[in-house]
């Protein structure tokens, strides 16, 4: 929830704008993490029902929350989805996943680092690693298994909902081709938009972000 803050705040005058929280971060850091994407997605989608109050929705996931925003959309569909914007992650199917969440701690740690989640001078304390790497193999599991389940099942179902998909110049977790691929994912308007700046763009460029995520619904619409 911390990585979208400033981006609420950004769209905070044209949208009910909220974030989720999910266990194992912050406030919720006791609470068991989620590693299979379709209770989760389930459980995500009874919640927003109930926040949206028959209000549409416009669903944003960054990173691994872009295959979770998706997964909700395909539950919620277009009578209360307005738009599914999703940015930095490669669409659900079009990359092979390794199960990298049940590698030993010091490799799999490792990869967390090369894939740019995780300052590598951080691997060196020991204890703040105790608490966060649970939420973090969480997160691969949860991501990783459901991906590498699409890309050898075949792709995702097509949601009709207008789509945006965005990702910046100099992200090098994520390559173009497989931002366009999300265009398989659709059965609404299609648009990639692509910003400055590298994979954090919720935190690093709020402004430019809120900018693009109007604009490309605007031009959506």
């Amino acid at each position: 929830m911390t990585t979208v803050r400033q981006l609420c705040v950004e769209l905070s005058d044209a949208f009910d704008a909220f974030g989720v929280r999910l266990p194992g971060r912050e406030s919720r850091l006791g609470d068991p993490v989620e590693t299979v994407m379709p209770e989760l997605a389930d459980k995500l989608a009874d919640e927003l029902l109930r926040h949206a109050e028959g209000r549409p929705v416009v669903l944003y996931g960054h990173c691994a929350g872009a295959a979770v925003a998706y997964e909700v959309a395909r539950r919620l569909g277009p009578a209360r989805v307005r738009a599914l914007v999703v940015s930095s992650h490669p669409a659900p199917g079009s990359v092979r996943r390794e199960p990298t969440w049940a590698l030993p701690r010091p490799d799999f740690l490792q990869q967390v680092v090369t894939d740019g989640y995780l300052p590598s001078q951080l691997l060196a304390n020991e204890e703040l690693l105790d608490i966060i790497e649970p939420a973090l193999r969480a997160d691969y599991e949860l991501v990783d298994a459901y991906e590498l389940e699409l890309y050898e099942n075949g792709a995702g179902e097509p949601v009709p909902v207008p789509t945006v998909a965005v990702f910046g110049h100099d992200d090098h977790t994520v390559e173009p081709a497989h931002i366009d691929a999300w265009s398989a994912l659709t059965t609404g308007p299609f648009r990639v938009v692509s910003l400055p700046g590298g994979h954090d763009l919720p935190s690093s460029r709020p402004a430019e972000l809120a900018a693009a995520i109007r604009e490309a619904l605007a031009a959506c619409a």
